[in-house]
């Protein structure tokens, strides 16, 4: 799109989301969406504050008609958020969409974003929370948020969630009440994740498993995904299981810290780091057990993709029950020890596995049902 044409035909949605490089749960949704939306009436753009988190999909996302924009900010909180303001509203002033899909669950971003899209006079201004929680935020910041949260509210023009949990956390009590925030469940591609033992034995040859305990967690390395009480609680499985593997599945700016932490106590010859995968489908197969020990979570896409592929799953106590599927998943108390972390652990990899995707889509968690579900109501916001 160039100069001041506005494209109709199909509706072009710019979707923001405030990562960058790291390929999340956010952009695992958007790009799930994307590929299930019917593109002769619905193309995507992905923007990115910095570099785009759509990388590993780059070929795909042009072969299906959408784009990649990369604003390239860097800097410290306060400069980005300025920068981003000033970035976004220029290149909206030269892109004029319909519709920006604000997708985060850091408040001061979709703030920011939010005040800039409304400057630049974007007639439709989505702001989606994907989040639950604010692990790493001052006081100050909390005091702020707190003060200041009713404020997006006046930038926005709909507003929508991953979860009953992540709307509260995000939106004011009365906009939630009001009933004017649309709850979409993380899609997934419930065949792609299903069940195949031979699939499971492949894998687990390639990445030379064995017979081992498998534990498998997927997540950014940051503070949010917790993954230091992860280590002490593996530390404290492999005192039972001495010959169990962690795999360690994705990247962030927290994955130096955690290999040396690991180093440190003499489990990293224990651990699997995969970095960033294309191919999860394949690697939860490989898995016995999923483990999620979150400080937060809006609604983690990984929790419902485990559970399609029939793992037994362990979720800190902070994630909404809106992720327990189809089980069997435990929820388990943060101020717990990882020895009791360590004992739910054994105690589900010795439950039956079986096929979940049939049930994860018969409970609203189907990519192809949500893709439809949010191309209506994009058509519903425009006109």
């Amino acid at each position: 799109m160039s100069g001041k044409e506005r494209i109709r035909t199909p509706l072009r949605v710019l979707q923001v989301n405030s990562g960058s490089r790291n390929y999340g749960g956010v952009s695992s949704f958007l790009f799930n969406a994307y590929t299930h939306m019917k593109r002769d009436e619905i193309q995507f753009d992905f923007l990115s504050p910095d570099e785009t988190t759509y990388g590993i999909h780059r070929d795909e996302i042009s072969r299906m008609g959408g784009r990649i924009w990369e604003l390239h900010i860097k800097g410290g909180i306060v400069g980005r958020k300025i920068r981003l303001f000033f970035r976004l509203r220029k290149f909206l002033m030269k892109h004029p969409y319909q519709v920006i899909h604000i997708n985060s669950g850091n408040f001061f971003f979709n703030l920011t974003a939010s005040l800039s899209a409304y400057t630049a006079s974007v007639p439709v201004r989505i702001i989606h929370s994907h989040n639950a929680g604010d692990a790493g935020m001052s006081a100050a910041k909390r005091a702020a948020f707190k003060l200041m949260k009713p404020i997006p509210e006046f930038f926005g023009t709909h507003f929508a969630a991953c979860s009953e949990k992540a709307a509260e956390y995000m939106f004011t009590e009365k906009l939630v009440r009001s009933g004017r925030v649309k709850i979409f469940r993380n899609g997934i591609d419930t065949v792609r994740f299903a069940f195949r033992p031979a699939i499971r034995e492949e894998v687990r040859k390639e990445l030379g498993l064995d017979s081992a305990l498998v534990i498998g967690h997927v997540g950014r390395f940051m503070k949010q995904k917790n993954h230091g009480f992860l280590l002490e609680i593996f530390a404290a499985v492999l005192e039972e299981e001495p010959d169990a593997v962690l795999l360690l599945a994705g990247e962030g700016e927290l994955r130096g810290e955690v290999q040396k932490k690991a180093d440190v106590m003499g489990i990293s010859g224990n651990i699997r780091f995969l970095g960033q995968r294309n191919d999860m489908e394949r690697i939860f197969q490989a898995m016995d057990v999923f483990v999620l020990p979150s400080l937060h979570e809006g609604l983690p896409v990984s929790g419902i993709e485990a559970q399609a592929a029939g793992l037994p799953v362990v979720f800190s106590d902070t994630i909404t029950r809106e992720a327990e599927v189809c089980g069997p998943v435990v929820f388990e108390s943060l101020s717990s020890s990882p020895s009791v972390w360590a004992k739910a652990i054994l105690d589900a990899a010795g439950c039956e596995r079986k096929d979940g995707s049939l049930s994860v889509s018969r409970a609203g968690y189907s990519v192809a049902a949500v893709a439809e579900e949010l191309g209506k109501y994009y058509k519903t916001v425009v006109h």
